[in-house]
């Protein structure tokens, strides 16, 4: 089936590469390129200059105290990896607050970092903040006034890093041991778990910018870290005697100095301060433009879960943000928080419960522009307000299809706006008569009130008012943990038959197209008031499979729902990469099976419709050529409509009729493919390990339904692969 396909042999990039094993019982005299011969100290990688396509594994159960900085850079296409060998738990790195981080890169490029256990506690005294310090987990830091490009986090955990707070602005005399107010923007918000940011070698001099692009934090845990969990900010020159670039803090929207770091995804991660007095901010990013937030679950951070400041086309989309408070005398306890200077923000199917504050919108301060899109959010059981608006003359906010119920909160919109916001197809529900801020500079129009709204704006002449009826307004959880979000919790606010806000709402021009659950709007006459339209799916997980209590042996055709044939070749459980964590092997050295070959397939009673996320982890474990699908997708007919396969070396996917090479891959590495695939659409996205390879791709056929999901190979295709982890979700992708 295959044979036609010309395959081009993989590019030189990997061909010097190597492998270097680090074990607590190792010995730096040793070559370190075996497992059976490794290294044993930090000191000994710190010292060594890595090449493009070099990996670093430390043993897993090991243990190393002080700082790691490895030094060198990789290329394009040849990034240099830090991983992990062997069984058991992930390889800790403990820099006990005697180092600044301790994952250190500095004015390097095209690194990966997985799979490690990273803490940077400082001891406590007996006096609480007295221990707190200039201190990170994992710092990427240049001056170099270069582009530095490529940086991945995967799969770590960082926790316990005993980080200074130190605020912008506020009053000096608030201070208190470990917390220290009206630093100024440089000297402030650097410390946390995972911090990208850059400076300069001479403030008095500070010479180019450095920015760094395409970095991706995913799939890890971040806890207990101080001011936040994850960080990018950039230079800007306010220190004393330093010249002022004004690199980090623009002035107008359209600003020439303003150089902010780009390409940056936050995605997947868990970060919780529930254990720390003083932690803050869950995601905090400034001077970023084109930026990703989506899929992480923000569970009792202080003062904001989300914010962005000073940054331009930033997406932060379905996530889940509950439990944020005030921390360290925070004006703020919100969820998310499109901030000062943020231009071109779209803030879509989140799912916010149980936190302070709801959203704000605070365009304030001098700078007297900004632009934000806020649609079809979940927002319940605030505390003090639902939607706070506190917008500067200059700034837009557009505001549509969000859900606000709160038996506490005394406001629903509440501030003091002078910008431009207009309101259209809110649903406001409350236990109470919440206020509403009514000035001219707010249009509210065709918005949704819970009959007792009294106070609803007399200026929305096209309001409608009356009993939601919610699925289950007092639903309290299952919620988003370490395994991630529940956003099929959030569905319990979908509205029911009867309500009068089904088919009530406005047609917004240029609303996305689809609800909070991925269905598309208008799916009745008319809009619904809301984040869901009436009788779309529950977003969430359709399938998960991880294989670990799996017999090892022989896969038999329909255990746990799946459809394998193996003819003459071997579908099987095997204890890769451990007896705890299993996988399926696909070994294929013989013909047979015709079509189908040797096949693992998901088949769909129901075929999945709209917008779907299929992610499985994938590892070629041969030197053979053969061609292997993992995975393709077909429609409801059974003709093949996405296509990525791992062949000879190279990943290649294909976007429409043509097949593209878009990366390579080496023989026993482990691949995350994630597809965020639009039926509507007729489009979807390619993430290799959370780098995105193609965006917008058409599909190869029509697939207005996908019927069948497939990892296989068939005809004279030869070799062996393993999938593992294999997670299928409908509803809200990371597609726009």
């Amino acid at each position: 089936m295959f044979l036609s396909i010309a395959l081009v042999p993989a590019g030189p990039a990997n061909a010097a590469s190597s492998t270097y094993y680090v074990s607590a019982a190792g010995n730096d005299t040793n070559a370190g390129t075996s497992s059976d011969a490794p290294w044993r100290t930090l000191g000994k990688v710190n010292s060594t200059t890595f090449q493009p396509g070099d990996t670093i594994r430390f043993r897993a159960g090991d243990s190393w105290a002080g700082q790691l900085w490895p030094k060198g850079s990789g290329v394009d296409g040849a990034p240099i990896a830090v991983d992990r060998f062997g069984d058991g738990a992930k390889p800790k790195l403990v820099g006990q607050g005697a180092v600044g981080e301790v994952v250190r890169l500095f004015n390097q490029e095209h690194w990966e970092i997985r799979n490690l256990d990273v803490s940077n506690a400082k001891p406590a005294t007996g006096t609480p903040g007295a221990n707190l310090g200039d201190f990170r987990g994992i710092g990427v830091h240049g001056d170099n006034g270069r582009t530095l490009r490529h940086f991945v986090v995967d799969s770590v955990d960082v926790h316990d890093v005993t980080g200074e707070v130190k605020w912008i602005g506020g009053d000096p005399a608030d201070n208190s041991p470990g917390v220290t107010w009206k630093t100024g923007w440089d000297r402030s918000k650097n410390t946390g778990g995972i911090v990208f940011t850059t400076t300069v070698p001479n403030i008095a001099a500070p010479g180019n910018p450095t920015v760094l692009t395409g970095i991706t934090v995913q799939n890890s845990t971040i806890k207990n870290t101080s001011f936040a969990g994850v960080t990018v900010k950039q230079y800007t020159g306010d220190a004393p005697g330093a010249v002022r670039t004004g690199w980090g803090t623009r002035r107008t929207a359209d600003d020439v100095l303003f150089r902010p770091h780009t390409n940056v995804t936050i995605r997947g991660n868990y970060i919780t301060q529930a254990n720390t007095a003083f932690g803050g901010n869950g995601v905090y990013l400034t001077n970023v433009r084109d930026g990703l937030v989506e899929r992480n679950v923000i569970d009792r951070v202080g003062v904001s879960g989300i914010e962005t400041y000073y940054a331009d086309r930033v997406t932060v989309q379905h996530n889940e943000v509950m439990g944020t408070h005030h921390a360290q005398g925070s004006a703020d306890a919100n969820g998310l928080d499109p901030d000062v200077g943020t231009t071109n923000q779209l803030f879509q199917y989140n799912y916010l419960h149980d936190n302070g504050d709801g959203i704000l919108l605070c365009g304030c301060g001098t700078p007297r522009f900004g632009s934000a899109v806020i649609r079809y959010n979940v927002v319940t059981g605030s505390k003090r307000w639902n939607l706070h608006m506190w917008q500067e003359a200059g700034t837009v906010a557009t505001i549509h299809n969000n859900t606000f119920y709160s038996t506490e909160a005394p406001n629903m919109v509440s501030g003091n706006n002078s910008g431009r916001a207009t309101l259209t197809n809110n649903l406001f529900v409350s236990g109470r008569s919440a206020s509403f801020l009514q000035q001219s500079s707010l249009t509210y129009s065709n918005n949704g009130y819970s009959s007792n709204l009294t106070s609803r704006p007399s200026s929305d002449s096209r309001r409608v008012v009356g009993d939601p009826r919610f699925v289950n307004p007092a639903v309290r959880g299952p919620y988003g943990d370490e395994n991630g979000p529940r956003l099929d919790t959030a569905a319990n606010f979908a509205l029911q038959a009867g309500s009068v806000f089904v088919d009530a709402g406005a047609t917004v021009t240029g609303s996305g197209g689809r609800d909070f659950a991925g269905t598309p709007v208008p799916s009745g006459s008319r809009p619904d008031i809301g984040a869901f339209e009436r009788g779309g799916p529950a977003p969430g997980i359709s399938f998960e499979e991880s294989f670990d209590g799996a017999a090892t042996g022989p896969l038999a055709s329909g255990t746990n729902g799946w459809r394998v044939v193996s003819t003459g070749n071997e579908v099987g459980v095997v204890d890769t990469p451990s007896v705890t964590d299993k996988s399926v092997r696909l070994n294929r050295t013989t013909d047979g099976g015709g079509t189908d070959g040797t096949n693992l397939a998901r088949i769909f009673g129901t075929p999945l419709q709209g917008l779907v996320t299929i992610e499985a982890q994938v590892m070629r474990n041969d030197t053979q050529a053969g061609w292997f699908g993992l995975p393709y997708v077909y429609n409801s007919s059974g003709s093949q409509a996405v296509s990525v396969a791992l062949a000879r070396g190279q990943i290649h996917a294909y976007e429409g009729g043509t097949s593209r090479v878009v990366g390579t891959y080496a023989s026993g590495q482990w691949y995350r493919i994630t597809l965020g695939v639009d039926t509507v659409n007729q489009r979807f996205d390619l993430d290799v390990d959370g780098r995105r390879v193609l965006t917008g791709a058409a599909f190869r056929t029509s697939m207005p339904e996908i019927g069948k999901i497939a990892w296989y190979a068939n005809s004279a295709e030869r070799g062996a692969v393993h999938v593992d982890d294999v997670r299928i979700s409908s509803g809200p992708t990371s597609t726009s």
